[in-house]
């Protein structure tokens, strides 16, 4: 009896000893308590957060989606970004995992996670506001551009001409809010849409549009694409250009640049144009530069630029003196209208005996549609020119207008002239013409045999 008493007097007085610690020491189990609860609220939170930001990607539209993305992808980086800069941070010292400033270190890691999805909480929201505001504007011409993209690479698929024609219509209305859409679209493609792309540029032919395909066009791989992209790159005729133009003629290294900004130029070219390129080459500091320029002047073709032209080979008495007038010579044969044909066969005229050769072979080599009905007068005997040379200048050309009409008039000469040299031009030129188009001189001869020549005879004085 006296051991049981004494063992639970033992008991009694242990447990009296444990509820003597507890009241003494109930601070201890609090912490772990508030550990708990902190991971709680915790989880709660990101979970919120994540609600919210599926909640914004499904409401916006898909510009804001791609940044309501961005700011996922920005909260990683600025994770990983956080993490590499406190292991390198000093002791004592953290970095900010938002602005990536040294902060002093609190000892709760804890804090700085809610930290940080508070400020990512502000950036997302930041980041949408601003989406928003812009998507009403911009973000809307784009999606317009890229509809339009769209409709014609399926048209191009289907080969479907009239919507091609339409978005191509579309594209150039836009103007230069199209251009980096269709930039991207030949840079990055060879298929018959990017072509498309190139032609809409070329189109649109503003400064902006010319230097953007210019430019892509000298970083494109020499190939077949490249001279695709070339040849549509020669048809700017913007006039706003030509200052580009010429620029990146004398700037660039890249051949197909070259000759695509020169051969635009060569058809918007008229008396600013040619002023300018004279001054360059007046200036030129190297043969090289001279030389180019030149040429450009040579390929001229547009009629704006005849009075100028026609100046520049000074008057019909005097004999091309270096290369420039003798470019602005060959240009007035590509332009060939009325005027320029009459100058040059005056020209020619004019030349001292054994100086016209080359002015010769310039009038023989005229092939512009609009030049026919002036050779033709020429070589039927205008006053203005002589038999041995104007006259027979201009029969030759007409080697190159294989007609039923030309072939009529040199039957015609043949028949009726005495001067040997004009016949002799003649039978040769309508030889030539058989050889290439031998049914215009069988239909003009069948005329001839029944009688049914010319309504206008221009052999009659």
């Amino acid at each position: 009896m006296t051991r049981r008493r004494n063992t639970s007097a033992v008991d009694t007085g242990k447990q009296a000893k444990i509820r003597s610690f507890v009241k003494s020491e109930w601070p201890l189990f609090f912490y772990p308590a508030l550990v708990v609860a902190a991971i709680v609220l915790l989880q709660r939170v990101d979970r919120s957060i994540q609600e919210d930001l599926t909640t914004v990607h499904e409401q916006q539209s898909p510009h804001v989606v791609e940044t309501t993305t961005t700011v996922e992808q920005n909260h990683r980086q600025v994770s990983e970004t956080a993490t590499a800069n406190n292991e390198s941070a000093g002791p004592g010292e953290a970095i900010s995992p938002v602005s990536g400033e040294a902060a002093a270190q609190d000892g709760d890691p804890e804090a700085d996670r809610l930290r940080m999805i508070e400020a990512l909480r502000q950036r997302a929201a930041s980041a949408t506001g601003d989406s928003l505001a812009f998507g009403g504007g911009e973000a809307q011409e784009l999606q317009g551009v890229n509809g339009i993209l769209a409709g014609l690479r399926e048209a191009v698929r289907t080969q479907d001409h009239s919507r091609i024609k339409q978005a191509m219509n579309d594209l150039v209305a836009l103007g230069d809010e199209a251009v980096g859409p269709l930039i991207d679209l030949v840079a990055s493609g060879t298929d018959e849409t990017a072509l498309w792309a190139a032609e809409a540029l070329a189109r649109i032919g503003t400064p902006t549009a010319t230097a953007a395909l210019l430019d892509t066009l000298a970083q494109i791989k020499d190939g077949p694409y490249k001279e695709q992209i070339a040849k549509t790159a020669s048809n700017i005729t913007n006039h706003d250009s030509w200052p580009l133009l010429l620029d990146t003629l004398q700037d660039t290294k890249d051949a197909s640049v070259q000759r695509a900004a020169a051969a635009s130029l060569s058809k918007m070219a008229d008396t600013p144009v040619l002023d300018e390129i004279i001054a360059r080459y007046d200036a030129a500091l190297t043969e090289e530069d001279a030389a180019r320029l030149a040429q450009l002047v040579g390929n001229i073709s547009s009629p704006s630029a005849n009075a100028s032209l026609r100046a520049l080979a000074e008057s019909v008495s005097s004999a091309a003196s270096d290369s420039l007038q003798q470019a602005a010579i060959d240009a007035l044969a590509n332009v060939a209208d009325a005027q320029s044909v009459s100058f040059l066969l005056n020209k020619l005229e004019a030349a001292s005996p054994g100086e016209g050769g080359d002015l010769f072979n310039t009038i023989t080599s005229i092939s512009s549609p609009q030049a026919h009905s002036a050779l033709m007068y020429a070589a039927a005997g205008s006053k203005d020119v002589s038999a041995e040379q104007g006259r027979t200048a201009a029969i030759y050309a007409l080697e190159n207008y294989p007609s039923v009409e030309t072939c009529v008039l040199l039957e015609q000469i043949i028949a009726r002239e005495d001067n040997t040299a004009v016949i002799t031009a003649a039978l040769r030129t309508l030889e030539n013409i058989q050889k290439a188009v031998p049914s215009a001189v069988e239909k003009a001869t069948s005329k001839a045999d029944s009688g049914t020549l010319l309504s206008v005879d221009p052999l009659q004085k």
